[in-house]
């Protein structure tokens, strides 16, 4: 039971980034409290590539709920450098461009979609070979 609480960590983190968006929208759309506070600053910085992030690694998290802990367990190794390299390439990306023309616009919500989209294909694979492997393994013995 320890376990399946431990694998349903990366769950609540996404369905937090995905809460957050929204919430920080409402925020500074709705009413005139949010507007140029903290939450109006960090909402094209933080807040929107989280969202978008998090969008595309919900399945993947869903999935690691039930997966064995050998299989999390690889998968948190992966994880461990992959997301800062994915942190990396949405915080080098601009936000948005000032530029009288944009030839090729990738702006800071394309890159974290493509980070999540990268991240959680990755993730797929690695989960479903070690669960292959794991499986042949136990048939032999």
């Amino acid at each position: 039971m320890k376990n399946k609480i431990t694998q349903a960590v990366p769950f609540l983190i996404t369905l937090l980034g995905i809460e957050s968006a929204p919430v920080s929208y409402w925020c500074i759309y709705s009413n005139g409290y949010c507007y140029s506070t903290w939450i109006h600053h960090i909402y094209p910085y933080f807040t929107n590539p989280l969202y978008n992030f998090s969008i595309f690694f919900l399945i993947v998290a869903i999935i690691l709920i039930f997966v064995q802990h050998s299989v999390f367990k690889s998968w948190l190794k992966f994880a461990a450098w992959a997301i800062p390299l994915a942190i990396i390439l949405v915080a080098l990306t601009p936000v948005n461009s000032n530029a009288f023309m944009d030839f090729f616009p990738f702006y800071r919500d394309d890159a974290a979609r493509l980070a999540g989209e990268v991240f959680s294909g990755l993730s797929l694979l690695l989960i479903v070979w070690k669960s292959i492997a794991i499986r042949n393994t136990t048939k032999k013995v």
